[in-house]
């Protein structure tokens, strides 16, 4: 996967009235990402849904993106499995369909405490074992129930085909601090809206976060200004044009209702989240209507 993508959009996953997959909707969807800026895709992650949709479900999706894409971008699907059984399975089909890489991520609470470290290493371990594509690591502890800390991160970056990590807890100290670390070894992906402009100027090159389905060209010139070192430029995009969809997603405490309402704003019909999630009120709707115009 060299070199890497830059704006790596986290495709939603349409449904339709009754709550089924619209395979459908993905072309119009890819289209939109694809002229808008997106340098890869990314099916079944966090935004798509992915914990939520059935292991039949997932492939529709992934064979769905394949063909909407038609061999114009990097397609790299998203793996977030509560077993390493279903994860291995997974892994195997995505190289079958021609994926680039993979992003991974075990879901691995315990009842009564969280997964030991050697858990979380193992599980990486036999995925990658499995499959010859490139593997990105995803830190979401709350998603998860385990932070890879930078000391974890290096454990798993001596896995061959661990190849980055999209580290999504919004804090910039840990980019920093992997960078300084491991930028030798692994990419380090910023994975939060709430700090992208720090997580960028620290030497990020790749981004994916769910409000990209929403405004990937905004961020496409975010990112391209941060390379041509035009910060007044980059602020200016980052406070105006990002933010104000960021502060949106924590008023509503519905970022998967906000994002697919916001893609149906573009013109691309893709239903509301799977319940229980809802789609924003009346009110929200009409707030964002107006932000985005």
């Amino acid at each position: 996967m060299s070199p890497a993508p830059r704006l790596i959009v986290p495709l939603v996953t349409p449904f339709g009235k009754g709550g089924e997959v619209d395979a459908g909707a993905f072309e119009p969807l890819v289209d939109y990402a694809i002229a808008e800026g997106a340098s890869a895709l990314m099916p079944t992650a966090l935004t798509g849904e992915g914990p939520l949709l059935s292991e039949d479900e997932t492939f529709l999706v992934w064979e769905a993106v394949f063909a909407a894409n038609r061999g114009r971008r990097p397609v790299l699907p998203a793996i977030i499995s509560f077993t390493t059984e279903a994860a291995v399975r997974r892994a195997r089909r995505a190289e079958a369909m021609g994926a680039e890489a993979l992003l991974l991520a075990p879901i691995v609470p315990e009842l009564y405490a969280g997964r030991s470290e050697r858990d979380v290493f193992r599980f990486h371990e036999e995925v990658a074992g499995a499959t010859a594509l490139p593997i990105l690591l995803f830190n979401y502890p709350s998603l998860t129930g385990v932070d890879l800390t930078p000391d974890l991160v290096e454990r798993l970056a001596s896995i061959p085909n661990v190849r980055g990590i999209k580290e999504s807890t919004g804090d910039s100290r840990r980019i920093s601090a992997l960078r300084r670390r491991l930028d030798s070894r692994i990419e380090v992906i910023c994975g939060a809206p709430t700090a992208a402009l720090e997580s960028l100027a620290l030497g990020c090159t790749s981004w994916i976060t769910g409000i990209l389905n929403v405004v990937p060209r905004a961020g496409d010139e975010l990112m391209k200004s941060m390379e041509q070192g035009d910060l007044e430029l980059a602020r200016r995009l980052y406070f105006e044009r990002i933010l104000p969809l960021v502060d949106m997603l924590d008023r509503t405490s519905n970022p998967t209702g906000t994002i697919k309402a916001g893609v149906r704003l573009r013109g691309i019909d893709v239903g509301v989240p799977r319940a229980p999630g809802q789609d924003l009120l009346a009110s929200e709707l009409a707030e964002l209507r107006a932000l985005l115009s």
